[in-house]
This record gives structure tokens, C-alpha cells and sequence, in this order.
């Protein structure tokens, strides 16, 4: 009898060591894809549109790389200056979620509160079509088409999020973030007046994403 309640006491001792060993904060815990649902509202709040997909890897339920893609769009005119603009391009982000309710033992937890770093970059071409513009010395008339104009643009993201867990491996969660051009994508006779991936062309303006995740966990429980 005292033999059995040693090995079970160990067998107990054991289980609880086994559930509270530390994780290393670089140790692989597994990925997740996720869909950005925030972009095909766009057109509703704004004059252009954007699908997006990412895929994040998880280290040490701590550190999240994360490389993110999409494609985004606009086809508009301007109520005010009559002015036609229409651009479609694929973009790229890629940076580091930081998960400030990381635990250091267990499994990820049920939420996640993150912060965001991420750089942006897209070359997208882009077509510009103004109104009959009245030359004020000379009294001509003219409009300006230009058409395929080539602009490369990158930025620069920073931001917090949210991920909550709904169900098993299924999660959603949002994100805010600020973001700031490094290249506006200017030439020398027109600039970019919307950046996939970015949005309007400021030199800092804001941006959200509403996900749907699926976690794919690494190794046995």
C-alpha cells in the first residue's frame, strides 16, 4: 500500500511538473492563418476596398512574426474637383506581434493583447483623369490624362490589438494601427492618391483590421 501511494504521489508530482515546465520564449508553439474581414467594408467607408490574408507564427506564446498580403483597389471620382482616378495593386506587410499576456507555462491563454510593428510596401500603377482646366493667362482649355503611372511606396505600421478565442483553435480579433509613409510614390507630374495596403496617401493616417483566425498548435498538449 505504501508503494502505490508513493508511485501514485509521484505520478501526481510528475503530471504537475509536466504542466508548469517553463517554455522558452523562442520555442516553436505553432502557426495560425488568418482573414481580414475590416477591408471589404472599405467601400462603404471609403472609396476603395482591400482583401486580405496572413499567416503568424507562434514563439514562446510571446512573439508572433507575422507576413501579411493582400490586394487593394479604387475606382472613383472626386463630387467636388470631377476628378477620375482608378488603381489596383497587391501589397505585402511584414513585422512582429508581442503578446503582453504571454504565460511562461501552460498553453496559449484564451485572449491576447498585442503589439504591432510592421512594414509596408506596394508598386502599383494607377490612371488620373481631370476635368477641362481653363489656362488663367492664356485662356486655353485643357484636361490632363495620364494613364499606367508607376508608383512604388512603403510605410511603416504601429499599433495594438485584440484576439480572443472562440471556439478550440478558431479566434477573432482587431487591430488599430498608425501608420507613416517612408516613400509616398511622387513623380514628377503626379503623386499616388490612394496606396494599397496603406490607404489614402498622408503622411500619417490611421488603420483597423477584424480578423478570423485558426491556430494550427505545435506538438502534443
Amino acid at each position: 500500500i505504501l508503494r502505490r501511494s508513493n508511485t501514485v504521489a509521484g505520478l501526481a508530482t510528475a503530471q504537475e511538473k509536466s504542466a508548469t515546465s517553463t517554455i522558452k520564449p523562442w520555442e516553436f508553439k505553432g502557426v495560425s492563418i488568418s482573414a481580414d474581414l475590416f477591408g471589404y467594408i472599405g467601400r462603404i467607408l471609403n472609396d476603395y476596398t482591400s482583401s486580405e490574408v496572413a499567416v503568424s507564427a507562434n514563439f514562446g506564446n510571446r512573439f508572433f512574426p507575422v507576413v501579411e498580403i493582400g490586394y487593394g483597389s479604387t475606382d472613383t471620382t472626386d463630387e467636388t474637383t470631377r476628378i477620375y482616378y482608378k488603381s489596383s495593386a497587391p501589397y505585402f506587410r511584414a513585422g512582429l506581434d508581442y503578446n503582453f499576456l504571454y504565460k511562461k507555462t501552460g498553453e496559449l491563454g484564451n485572449y491576447k493583447i498585442l503589439g504591432i510593428v510592421r512594414y509596408g510596401q506596394s508598386t502599383a500603377k494607377y490612371d488620373v483623369t481631370t476635368p477641362p482646366i481653363t489656362d488663367p493667362v492664356w485662356g486655353s482649355t485643357t484636361s490632363l490624362t495620364l494613364t499606367d503611372v508607376e508608383a512604388k511606396c512603403s510605410w511603416l505600421e504601429f499599433g495594438v490589438g485584440v484576439q480572443i478565442k472562440v471556439w478550440k483553435n478558431l479566434q477573432m480579433g482587431w487591430s488599430v494601427r498608425f501608420k507613416s509613409t517612408l516613400n509616398d510614390g511622387k513623380g514628377e507630374n503626379s503623386q499616388i492618391w490612394y496606396i494599397p495596403g496603406y490607404g489614402e496617401n498622408k503622411s500619417g493616417c490611421f488603420g483597423g483590421t477584424y480578423n478570423i483566425i485558426y491556430n494550427i498548435p505545435f506538438g502534443k498538449k
